[in-house]
């Protein structure tokens, strides 16, 4: 394996179940860095931390991760909130679903921390003020329903305006310590929406679920879709502050959220075979895999609603040195509502020596904007954002050549797209009698003596190589030392001529 891993491969190794040596190293080295961090505080004498300020990133954290998925007939935010909204009549709400009560702020395993304080959905309504019924529809397990908690949470949302239902995974459906084989939601819940939303056609769902879950089968009985993840300790005041407009959803989606887990190109591999798993996918995951070869998806990767909406121009790309550039965009908030929005460049490369996807995302910036307010963003691209791991030299390599710059606002919601011309790396492997004759074209010294292979057989003084299509297709990928078998002995004089004059112009 390299000394150093792409992103890809490093989640490789975690989806695994394995520590190698290189992630083991960065991991201890984290808590190291952690401990010096903390060691001049620790030193003091009596010293306590600021556990309300502390909470408070937390609650900031909590606020930029959630994402908006769906927003129909603009169901939120909701105007129960009588701080955010004074003048507005009040909405009746309806809170159902055992997660609004009973979070699940973190994830499974030896993940699990002790928090210093932990806000539930429901505790913020109170200390807020705003009135709302409350069922919890279910019971956070992973066993059959329970039809008089069905029927309490039914009733409860015939009386109400708008039904905020928390649905998701609970701890049992999801942890390092195995595999999930599905991406559904425990059928219990989407039985529960399903007779909710017969009752009560305005209904968002709020969800929490540490990985992407499936939307598309029972999306239809939401108007509404937040995807809140694993929340932290004070998810439920930042649920509250975007349900009730006190800020605007402001989180993109790190995952593409796929129609089907079959969808998957991990599937052609996944759960393996005598113990043993092929991550043969390489460097198409997610995404990029997704958009290279245009599989429909419910939600694309970078994916997410606002309650403001935006608009990017004037995209520019500046070539700052042999193999760096530097993009520029104005963003534009269009609405009346203060809001941020991320920025994200995906660089998509040219003819490549090897396989790479269509696109990937090397750079982005969350602006926050005033109503009507535009800023010009910067993001710098340095070399490894066009570089990928070669095999061939054991190190991350840019081809000479053009790049697309894609600057929009997910990995298919692309505002504009502008080109760099790139010098390239100028790395280069010593040819020898066993490289290819396309290797000879590609390289500085032997495209020089291609051409003069060329002259000489124009000259009469080495036997002429067909130029032809046909001909070209059995070249390229041949080593110059099987020229003999199309030649006979004119091709072994090639490539003795050809290996004798790499070793004048090497030197």
């Amino acid at each position: 394996m390299p000394p150093s891993y792409t992103d890809d491969q490093i989640v490789y190794a975690v989806r695994d179940g394995l520590i190698i040596p290189a992630q083991l190293d960065r991991m201890a080295q984290g808590m190291i860095d952690l401990v010096n961090k903390t060691r001049a505080a620790m030193s003091i004498d009596n010293y306590r931390f600021d556990v309300d300020a502390h909470d408070e990133v937390a609650h900031q954290a909590a606020i930029e991760s959630i994402v908006m998925l769906k927003n129909d007939d603009a169901i939120l935010p909701l105007n129960a909130d009588p701080v955010a909204n004074p003048s507005a009549t009040p909405q009746k709400i309806a809170v159902i679903g055992e997660f609004a009560r009973t979070p699940r702020y973190q994830g499974g395993g030896s993940s699990h921390i002790t928090p210093t304080k932990m806000t539930s959905f429901l505790d913020t309504l109170a200390e807020r003020g705003i009135k709302a019924d409350f069922a919890p529809g279910f019971t956070l397990d992973l066993e059959p329903a329970d039809p008089a908690l069905e029927s309490e949470a039914v009733e409860t949302a015939k009386n109400a305006d708008v039904v905020l239902m928390f649905l998701g995974l609970p701890e049992a459906a999801e942890s390092e310590g195995f595999d999930r084989d599905t991406l559904d939601m425990p059928a219990k819940q989407i039985a529960l929406l399903e007779q909710v939303a017969a009752a009560n056609q305005n209904v968002v769902v709020v969800l929490s679920n540490g990985s992407v879950v499936s939307v598309a089968p029972w999306a239809k009985n939401a108007k509404g879709i937040l995807e809140s993840w694993l929340l932290g300790q004070s998810g439920g005041p930042a649920l509250a502050d975007v349900i009730f407009g006190q800020v605007s959803p402001s989180g993109k989606l790190a995952q593409s959220i796929p129609l089907d887990i079959s969808d998957d190109p991990s599937m052609l591999n996944w759960p393996g075979e005598e113990g043993h798993v092929d991550y043969g996918e390489g460097v198409f995951v997610g995404y990029r895999y997704y958009d290279t070869y245009g599989k429909v998806v419910d939600y694309p990767f970078g994916y997410g609603l606002s309650y403001a909406t935006f608009e990017i121009a004037d995209v520019a790309a500046a070539k700052t040195g042999a193999n760096t550039a530097t993009v520029t965009a104005t963003v534009t908030n269009t609405s009346d509502v203060d809001a941020a929005e991320t920025v994200q460049v995906y660089v998509a490369p040219g003819k490549a020596d090897v396989a790479r996807p269509k696109h990937e995302l090397k750079g982005f910036t969350k602006v926050f904007l005033k109503a009507g307010e535009s800023k010009t963003v910067t993001i710098d691209l340095d070399e490894r954002a066009f570089a990928y791991w070669s095999e061939k030299y054991n190190d991350w390599h840019v081809e000479a050549g053009e790049y697309a710059i894609e600057v929009g606002v997910s990995s298919r919601d692309i505002a504009d797209t502008v080109a760099v011309a790139l010098d390239g790396d100028g790395k280069t492997q010593p040819l020898t009698e066993w490289s290819t004759y396309g290797e000879w074209e590609a390289d500085p010294f032997g495209a020089k003596i291609v051409a003069a292979v060329a002259a000489a057989g124009e000259a009469g003084e080495l036997t002429k190589l067909p130029d032809n299509a046909m001909m070209r297709m059995f070249l390229n990928p041949m080593p110059i030392n099987s020229l003999p078998t199309l030649l006979g002995e004119g091709g072994k004089k090639i490539a003795q001529f050809m290996v004798d004059e790499y070793a004048k112009l090497a030197k």
